[in-house]
């Protein structure tokens, strides 16, 4: 392991460009080469947790607390396009108050292999291979295990999240819900694409990719963020599930921001992800 030492620049979540750039380049280039990383200052440890899933494999990295745990664990779902390495940032901020995460890139992007499948099964089939190793690791409490997804990756964490996967918190950022109701309310013909090429679009593989006609198997809290502006996965899917938990009784909490898009502002996203998280997973000396 080596470690690097870490200024305020590089904690920040958005690193474009720039130095915060090149320095989280530094960092991952390290991580590559020696396969952990101590980030000096900072208190969190990166290591790779790359696996083989059948004949694809799978790019993961773990972001925790340096000192001894165990701690709350949370997994991390990217949206399209984006990876584990992307949400480096984020997760050394979310670990430095107290919590394991482990980011996950689905398969057919960045180095996961495999074709992308639209949250279909077989990114369900990598994510859950994912949780079961994740909840193995010794800085892990495996009692206390949380899911966050941004956009595609909300449709993938609302999906493990009634499949009876011992989770005790989910946040829901951006996602859509019902997919077959969403081709007809999005206006991007990237996307629509993208859904066509991916799921046919037949009735059975856009319900499977549905979560919400599962919800009844919802057995953990969970948190909806999305903006009222959001061209990509309009409003409405929050509403309609959000809708759907009421009917079912089910825990839930909902937080619109009315002047935001699809990018909910990264603010934003980690004071409510670390409020919730703390309120549902507990403190990371807490036993429950």
């Amino acid at each position: 392991m080596i470690r690097i030492a870490m200024v305020s620049l590089l904690l920040s979540l958005s690193v474009a460009n720039g130095a915060g750039a090149q320095g989280m380049n530094d960092v991952l280039q390290a991580l590559d080469a020696k396969g952990m990383v101590e980030l000096e200052g900072t208190g969190v440890t990166l290591s790779r947790a790359d696996f083989v899933l059948g004949t694809d494999s799978v790019e993961a990295i773990a972001i925790h607390p340096s000192a001894a745990g165990p701690y709350p664990g949370i997994l991390i779902i990217p949206g399209f396009s984006r990876t584990a390495r992307d949400y480096v940032p984020f997760g050394v901020r979310v670990a430095a108050q107290g919590f394991s995460c482990l980011a996950v890139t689905m398969p057919g992007f960045g180095r996961s292999t495999g074709d992308p499948d639209f949250c279909g099964p077989r990114t369900t089939a990598a994510l859950e291979a994912a949780l079961r190793r994740f909840r193995r690791e010794s800085y892990v409490d495996s009692t206390r295990i949380g899911v966050y997804g941004y956009s595609r990756g909300a449709i993938s964490a609302a999906t493990l999240a009634v499949r009876n996967n011992g989770l005790r918190a989910g946040i829901l950022a951006s996602g859509i819900y019902d997919l077959a109701r969403a081709y007809g309310e999005i206006k991007d013909q990237g996307i629509l694409l993208t859904l066509k090429n991916e799921t046919g679009l037949g009735e059975a593989a856009l319900r499977e990719r549905s979560p919400i006609y599962a919800m009844e198997h919802l057995t953990c809290p969970v948190l909806i963020l999305h903006g009222e502006k959001d061209q990509n996965a309009p409003v409405d899917q929050a509403k309609l599930l959000g809708a759907r938990l009421t009917e079912l009784k089910k825990p839930f909490e909902i937080k619109l921001f009315p002047e935001a898009g699809h990018d909910l502002g990264v603010s934003n996203v980690l004071e409510a992800t670390l409020d919730f998280f703390q309120r549902t997973l507990g403190s990371p000396t807490a036993k429950k």
